[in-house]
Order: structure tokens, then sequence, then C-alpha cells
């Protein structure tokens, strides 16, 4: 069994790859509230995609009172993750998770190692060392054949090979077009998470 995990703060998408070859896809976000514009996608993808919620705190003007928060943020979602995906492990499964752009910097990105670090930290508890971490390039590389692929290349590389109710759903949302577009989200994630569990 393969796990791939694209992760995010606010749109960590992974795939699961049972022994039989069947996909199970899941997005997690934060606060998610179906009636809102901003999650009018997930709501569409929903019959073939698992929609997790967890609760984020907001941050406040008291940087130290933020910090506590990010720390509980962090540990909301990696405990998400977890559980939802627990339901359908059998044994110890491979997990690929991607790694970090070369390019990232700033105070978004410490967020997101230390995000990231809570779920690795739990996942070997849970699970042992059986992760792999894939460069952006190099996953973008095996997929498509090329290495600076951008996320419509992905997706148009999904549309193409996949044969799936999920990969026609994304078609009925005129997700097949041609030339650079915003794909909306979960999905250039959910593509991202697909392909990792293609890595061999």
């Amino acid at each position: 069994m393969k796990i791939g995990i694209d992760f995010s703060i606010n749109s960590t998408a992974i795939t699961i790859k049972k022994d039989d070859g069947t996909l199970v896809l899941l997005s997690f976000v934060p606060n998610y509230r179906p009636e809102l514009k901003g999650f009018q996608t997930h709501v569409a993808i929903s019959e073939f995609v698992e929609i997790h919620s967890y609760i984020k705190g907001s941050n406040t003007k008291d940087p130290i009172a933020d910090q506590s928060i990010k720390l509980q943020n962090a540990d909301q979602l990696s405990n998400s993750i977890i559980e939802a995906i627990s339901k359908h492990i059998e044994g110890e499964p491979s997990i690929r998770i991607e790694g970090f752009s070369f390019g990232s910097k700033g105070n978004s990105f410490i967020d997101l190692i230390t995000f990231n670090t809570f779920l690795k930290v739990k996942m070997i508890q849970k699970w042992g060392h059986n992760i792999l971490v894939i460069s952006p390039k190099s996953l973008k590389k095996m997929y498509t054949g090329n290495g600076n692929a951008g996320k419509c290349e992905m997706l148009r590389t999904f549309i193409s090979t996949d044969k799936s109710p999920f990969r026609d759903k994304l078609v009925e949302l005129g997700l097949d077009r041609e030339g650079e577009f915003t794909i909306p989200k979960p999905v250039d994630d959910l593509i991202d998470s697909i392909a990792l569990v293609e890595w061999v």
C-alpha cells in the first residue's frame, strides 16, 4: 500500500493506493464551510474525494500567542491526517511526501516546515521510517517527463492517462482545456498526490 502526500497548511492532499490498485483521495482544509464560494470545487468533487476539515485557530496581534496557536494548528492538522488515513491502512504503508521547493523562503516557509515536521514525526511513530521525501522537480520529471512542468502540465498528464470517474469529473468541470490557467483548489494538490503514489 502506498500513500502520496502533497502537504500544505491550507490544502493538504493525500492519495492512498491500495494493493489492488484502487485509489482513495483525501483533501484536508481548515474550517471547511461548503456554503462558501471558495469551497465550491471541494463540494463538486466530494463524491470522489473525502473532504476533511480541521479546526484552525486565527492569528492575533500578540506574536507570542500566535506561536502557540500555530503549534496547536499543526497538531490539529497532523492528528486529522493520521486519523483519516488510518481508517484505510493495513500493515505498514510506503509513504511518499513531496519535499520543499528550493525557492521557498520567509515566515510562511518556516510555518510550513513546522507543520510538516509535526506530521512526519507522528507518521514515524505510527508506521516507522518508511517515508520517502521526493523533490518537486523529480516528481514532475517522473510524471510528465519534464522536471520544470507546471501545474497545468501535471493536470493534463493525469487527464490524458487516467480512466477513473474522478478524471471524468475534472473533464466535466472543464479542467481539460489547453494553455495555462488557474487550477482550483484542491485539484492541483490532488494531482500531485496521485503522482506521488506512482513513484516506483
